[in-house]
């Protein structure tokens, strides 16, 4: 895989319209703040990555924009219209798997292809969920119950389950972080070649805490500062698809540019410590 080439990035071509908007968007758990003004558009078929240190509410922006959380004040809006609760438009891959324990991978992913394409027979189903299954490297597993497989297996099937589901937004909360490297990069082109098809373009928005990925996959990059969650930075990512990924990997403005990124961090939680309002939450700051 290391030799695979990135899609090239061609959404800013068509002039497209805007997928979700978050505007002046705060957000707190009880008394704690964990969001404050956060500003955000996303364009249809834009794949943007969110990157932040542990705590800095990654996670609660993406639960906005699916709809599973209210904002405290201001807007979320999806194609113009407020966000009010989930939508099969909107499909979500969080990090914990989600499958139903009880069902084998393919009936899980066969009830979210039913409640997307209503009127299909169960072996027009079943063949759907098994293509999707082999797509993210399942072959032969359909009958497996998640109790049955690894981390990184249930993961790769609740990937295949969204995927199914034909949601043109894509919201995706770290969802490499169980899988081993070979697995990891094959899901990373999957999903660039999926962005970026002129038959399956999808929007997605991209959680994670790795900013060597973050640059790979990114249309754009939305830097959140340590808590709260604040926009530091949003960059455009300048690399198109005509270098391998190992090319793009040692490549110098690539690499400048993420040192560049891990110093926003740092500057950030500084600031935040000197100021005495940093709150860490479990796991590594980058």
């Amino acid at each position: 895989m290391s030799g695979t080439n990135r899609p090239s990035n061609g959404y800013e071509k068509k002039d497209p319209g805007i997928a979700l908007s978050v505007e002046h968007v705060s957000f707190a758990y009880d008394a704690d703040l964990v969001l404050k003004d956060i500003n955000l558009t996303v364009a249809e078929g834009e794949f943007v990555a969110v990157l932040g240190p542990s705590g800095c509410g990654k996670t609660s922006l993406l639960r906005l924009l699916a709809g599973l959380e209210k904002p405290g004040s201001g807007n979320v809006l999806h194609q113009g219209n407020p966000v009010t609760g989930p939508n099969i438009l909107r499909g979500v891959v969080f990090q914990d798997y989600s499958l139903f324990p009880w069902l084998n991978l393919q009936d899980n992913l066969t009830i979210a292809i039913n409640k997307a394409r209503k009127g299909l027979g169960r072996a027009e189903r079943n063949k759907i969920a098994e293509e999707y299954l082999d797509l993210v490297g399942l072959q032969g597993m359909a009958f497996k119950h998640p109790y049955e497989i690894s981390g990184g297996m249930r993961q790769r099937a609740a990937i295949a389950r969204s995927l199914a589901l034909g949601s043109p937004v894509l919201l995706m909360d770290e969802p490499f972080g169980a899988l081993d490297p070979v697995n990891r990069v094959r899901l990373q082109d999957l999903l660039l070649q999926l962005c970026r098809s002129s038959s399956t373009r999808r929007t997605i928005v991209f959680v994670t805490h790795d900013v060597e990925e973050a640059l790979y996959l990114g249309d754009r990059v939305v830097v959140l500062g340590t808590t709260p969650g604040r926009v530091i930075a949003d960059i455009d990512v300048p690399f198109d698809g005509k270098l391998q990924r190992s090319d793009l990997f040692q490549a110098k403005e690539f690499r400048q540019l993420e040192e560049e990124i891990s110093a926003l961090y740092h500057e950030d939680i500084e600031r935040q410590l000197e100021a005495g309002s940093v709150a860490f939450g479990e796991g590594e700051l980058i």
